[in-house]
Parts: structure tokens; C-alpha cells; sequence
């Protein structure tokens, strides 16, 4: 529902503008509806859900000149559902109206089943992700303007293509950081850059399943009886996030395989080579003597896995295989199949001790068949070192340049004679 008092139409002679030349719009109650509506059935596509409408939502024109700040949004509840205001400025820049109309419509269908008296917020990362793949996608499109010609022929753009260009090889975020971000660190504005292409990719990565689509629209419902969002999207998976931590697991593969799609996004050879010589090796604390203090050392996996208890090499076992995993998708192929194989390794070792139910480490050593085990692993491991050692010390040679000329001389195909 829309409140307030348009302007007069333009006059017949009245210059016409294309759409797009201006970043500021003038706001009418006609085509305020037209806007919100195209950015209600939008939002409703990618969640792939129908309108069923409760709520309420009013638009109220105000004068721009007496308009400060961000476009806010109010909630009030009622008995027969909840209610939302947004007091919308009658000239604003077209981005801040659809990325207002954007987070209202996620309200209203989070705080559908909402029978208390808090209204369920729909936190900053979804608002912000789905905000940004509806104008890298749609774009002004979005947007209804007075005295305008649309003149457009062009390819559907990638949605991700700002997020890559963003992110510029760097990793996004990672999920512990996205959830806990602060208003704060946001004022940053390099910092809600990668904030904004965190959330976009990661809104992303729900969208474009259908299992995701299902993800986000029951954690839309769960918001109003969940404790915070965290719980609700754990709630929402449906068993397949038990903690906040298969989550991070998830995000951590998923982000590198969607951004490794492009090969801008892998990695120079020498920095996969010195990252995979970190990952070989765990740094730990070491007393010499009983009452020495503790000193830094540098421990091979081949090594790890034969002195230390299981309980702890586990831990760190897993944590080296996720990031193997996510480093293989980053490197050229060759590289990657040297990541595959160490998680591999890995992979295999603790599946064996964890099915022969062997606990933490007796008083003494190992035990006999945990002690072939290990060292079989460590023998493997050791071998993986070597390759390491050899692809390090692997000179690739440079292609020569050569011209379209030089790469079509060759001589003509032998055709084989008439019968």
C-alpha cells in the first residue's frame, strides 16, 4: 500500500531521459507500486515460492528535503498479523529503494507465523546477498521511471561477476567472521565490500539448488521461534548441519569450488607449492624437560601420527584434510591431484582407526595393529613429502610466443585417393 501525493505528469514537450543515466529517481505512487511489485515477485522467484500474503507493508511518500539517514523500516503488530512502514523519500537513489523493498518482503514472510511481540529479524548477510543478485541479475529493470525509453540487447550477465571481481583472488569471509560481523567493522568501507561479496556468494549458494531454495524458506519461517538465526538455519537443514561447524566445512568447500569455476581465481603455482609446505607440517609446543617451559616446534605429519595420541592427531588430521580439499580446487591440475592425494592418505588412516574403535593412546605406545597402521600412513606420507620435494625443485619451462601465422604452418592433410 502506497501513501502520499505524486507530482504532476511531465508536459508533452518535456525532454525524455534512457534508463540508467541517473542514479537518483524521482518516486511517484504509481510507479512506487509497479517497483515494489517487481521486487516482491523477484525475491519470490529465487525462493521459488507463490505469494500468500498477511502482513502489510505501506510505502509513505515523504518530502526528500526533509528526509535524512538510511531508509528505515518499522514493525508494528496487530491482531491480525504484523504491520511494516517505510517512509520513502520522493527522490532517492534507485539501489537504496530496492535494497529497502528487498529486506521489507523478507520480513514480512519471516514474521508471517509470528504470534509474539518481537518482530523476527532477517539478518544482514541474506538481506545484503539477495539485494545484490537481484541488480547484478535484473538491474535497473527493477525499477519503474517516468518519461524513460528502454533501448537494451545483451547476454544475461553472471551474478557472481562482481563478487569475483570484489574478492580479486582473495578468499571470502569465512563463516565464523560473517555471522559475527558488527556494524562497526562495517563502517569500513573495504571491509563491507568483502562483507557484501561474502554474503552475495553465499546467499548464492542456496539459490541456485533447489534443495538451497527449500534451506532459505523454511529458515525464513524458523526465524520467529528460533532463539537467533544461527539456530534457525541449523533447524532448517533438516539434519544436514548439526553444528555451526559443518557449516564452516561446507562454506569452506563450497566458496572455493563456485570461485575456482573461473580459472582468474586459481592460484600461482609457487603459492599453492608454499601452501601445501604448510600443510605438511603442524607447529606444537614441546617441553624438552618436565619443568622446562615449552618451546615451538615444527612436527611432520609422518611424524605426528606415530607420537602423537590418536585423540589429538584426529583433530588435526581432519582439519588438514578440509583444507587440502579446498587447496585442490585452487590449483592447476597437476598440483591438485597431489592436494587429492595427501587428503586421500589421510582419509583412509583415520576411516581405519576410527572403524577398529582404537581410543587414546595406551601407557607404553601404540598398540600393535594401531602401530602398523600408523606407520604405514607415515611411509605414505613420507612419499608424498618427496613429491612435494621434486615439484618444488620442477622448473616449468615458458610457452614461446607465437603468432596466428606461425601456429597455422604445417603441412596439408593426406587425402586419400578417389576410388
Amino acid at each position: 500500500m502506497v501513501h502520499g501525493r505524486g507530482p504532476s505528469l511531465p508536459a508533452p514537450a518535456a525532454s525524455l531521459n534512457r534508463v540508467g543515466t541517473e542514479a537518483i529517481i524521482a518516486v511517484r505512487p504509481d510507479l512506487l507500486v509497479v517497483t515494489a511489485e517487481r521486487v516482491k515477485r523477484a525475491v519470490e522467484q529465487r525462493l521459488n515460492v507463490s505469494d500468500r500474503w498477511r502482513s502489510r507493508i505501506h510505502l509513505q511518500l515523504r518530502n526528500s528535503a526533509r528526509m535524512e539517514g538510511p531508509v528505515s523500516i518499522r514493525a508494528k503488530v496487530f491482531r491480525d498479523g504484523w504491520q511494516f512502514y517505510i517512509p520513502v523519500p520522493d527522490r532517492i537513489e534507485w539501489q537504496r529503494l530496492v535494497r529497502a523493498l528487498v529486506e521489507v518482503v523478507l520480513l514480512e514472510r519471516s514474521n508471517r507465523a509470528n504470534t509474539g511481540m518481537d518482530c523476527a529479524l532477517v539478518p544482514l548477510w541474506l538481506t545484503e546477498g539477495m539485494c545484490q543478485l537481484l541488480l547484478s541479475e535484473e538491474g535497473r529493470d527493477l525499477v519503474a521511471e517516468t518519461a524513460t525509453v528502454l533501448n537494451r540487447s545483451q547476454l544475461k550477465p553472471d551474478p557472481l561477476t562482481p563478487v569475483r571481481l570484489a574478492l580479486q583472488g582473495r578468499e571470502p569471509l569465512p563463516f565464523s567472521e560473517l555471522s559475527l560481523v558488527t556494524y562497526s567493522q562495517l563502517e569500513d568501507p573495504a571491509r563491507f565490500r568483502e562483507f557484501q561479496a561474502t554474503a552475495t556468494l553465499f546467499t548464492w549458494e542456496f539459490l541456485h539448488t533447489d534443495s538451497g531454495r527449500l534451506l532459505l524458506r523454511t529458515f525464513l519461517e524458523q526465524l520467529s521461534g528460533s532463539l537467533n538465526w544461527q539456530t534457525a538455519l541449523l533447524r532448517s537443514s533438516n539434519g544436514g548441519f548439526q553444528t555451526l561447524l559443518d557449516v564452516e566445512k561446507w562454506w569452506a568447500v563450497s566458496s572455493a569450488d563456485t570461485l575456482s569455476s573461473d580459472p582468474a581465481q586459481r592460484w600461482p603455482r609457487e603459492r599453492v607449492l608454499d601452501r601445501l609446505e604448510e600443510l605438511r607440517v603442524e607447529t606444537a609446543e614441546v617441553r624438552v624437560e618436565t619443568n622446562s617451559p615449552p618451546v615451538q616446534q615444527r612436527v611432520t605429519l609422518a611424524e605426528l601420527v606415530v607420537k602423537w595420541d590418536y585423540p589429538t592427531q584426529r583433530e588435526v588430521l581432519l582439519r588438514k584434510m578440509t583444507q587440502w580439499r579446498v587447496l585442490a580446487l585452487r590449483s592447476a591440475p597437476d598440483l591438485a591431484r597431489l592436494c587429492s592425494d595427501y587428503a586421500r592418505i589421510v582419509s583412509e588412516y583415520v576411516g581405519a582407526r576410527d572403524r577398529a574403535g582404537l581410543g587414546p593412546t595406551p601407557r607404553g605406545g601404540l598398540e600393535s595393529r594401531a602401530n602398523l597402521v600408523a606407520a604405514a600412513a607415515a611411509r605414505r606420507l613420507r612419499e608424498l613429502d618427496q613429491r612435494l620435494e621434486a615439484e618444488r625443485g620442477r622448473k616449468i619451462p615458458e610457452r614461446p610466443s607465437s603468432t596466428p601465422l606461425q601456429r597455422g604452418v604445417g603441412p596439408p592433410p593426406q587425402l586419400a585417393p578417389a576410388r
